[in-house]
């Protein structure tokens, strides 16, 4: 049995797969598997994945009705039965030597969670972040980042790691978590079990992932109209709460996560963006309304 899965979500991305799976091919680190769940797609995805099953046996393929990115990740989550699984999102690419420093920082640290930073490319230009910085503000001494650091950045991004994509977590911390499906940002709503049950989560400075903004995609369209933002601000209020309650329970100090969350409803975040000046008028007081409210409740548990 391999020792990493690869999970890799697939709709539409004919024009990206190749480079996806290739870079796959060109890791240094080669005992893996891959599982790529294609989720309806209408272009030729599909075939492109078949081409990859048929020439390297460690080539997984499912096929199933469109679910969403939360059904993929649920159906991947199930067919895992290797010691640690990674997740590549398919119109992004890895650099060589990404798996091997993930699995070395792994058995040196016995952590259960192994993430580092990322690229960003968009449209032909790459852009990178100081993560030795970044990370080195959260480390404790053992140059882990505590649970309670990584929840928070699930609001904040303080640290750029709320994704599932960008490391490797040991399969057995999965057990009974899945992604809620029929939301967006299934990542956001269910990263934060994983981190709670991981013994050690090391986040290591390297940007060996390359993660594609692509054109025309709602971070960079805009959302255009206030119903639109009120039903994404609406879908993150309810994943911060959700956050909140699960760290309380678990005995975190949860003030930071409610300061976290009234910080980032702001009528200037990316859920704004696009609006005329009236919608973000009326996204700012119906912002303001929901502080209020999400306040109240926060006296009264107290």
């Amino acid at each position: 049995m391999a020792k990493v899965s690869i999970g890799v979500p697939v709709y539409n991305v004919a024009e990206y797969l190749p480079q996806c799976l290739d870079s796959i091919l060109n890791q240094t680190f080669q005992d893996f598997e891959v599982i790529l769940v294609d989720d309806g797609s209408t272009d030729n995805s599909f075939e492109i994945c078949q081409e990859y099953v048929a020439k390297d046996s460690r080539f997984r393929l499912i096929h199933q009705k469109n679910k969403g990115i939360a059904g993929v990740r649920n159906t991947i989550i199930k067919n895992v039965k290797t010691e640690y699984i990674a997740w590549l999102d398919s119109d992004d690419w890895i650099e060589e030597n990404y798996l091997k420093l993930l699995i070395d920082t792994q058995e040196k640290t016995d952590a259960d969670m192994v993430t580092m930073g990322h690229k960003v490319y968009q449209d032909g230009t790459v852009y990178i972040a100081n993560y030795a910085e970044r990370f080195g503000k959260y480390q404790n001494s053992e140059g882990a980042i505590p649970a309670k650091y990584m929840i928070e950045d699930l609001i904040r991004f303080n640290l750029m790691l709320p994704a599932y994509w960008g490391g490797i977590d040991r399969t057995s911390i999965y057990k009974g978590v899945f992604c809620k499906e029929g939301y967006n940002h299934e990542d956001i709503s269910s990263r934060h079990k994983l981190y709670l049950r991981a013994n050690k989560i090391i986040a290591i400075p390297d940007m060996l992932y390359v993660y594609r903004v692509r054109s025309g995609s709602m971070s960079n369209g805009g959302i255009h109209t206030f119903e639109k933002a009120k039903e994404v601000l609406s879908t993150f209020i309810m994943t911060y709460r959700e956050i909140i309650y699960l760290a309380e329970l678990a005995n975190l100090h949860v003030d930071m996560y409610y300061e976290a969350m009234f910080d980032k409803m702001n009528v200037n975040e990316w859920y704004a963006w696009g609006l005329n000046d009236e919608d973000k008028d009326t996204l700012g007081k119906y912002i303001e309304d929901c502080k209020e409210k999400i306040n109240k409740f926060r006296i009264q548990k107290n």
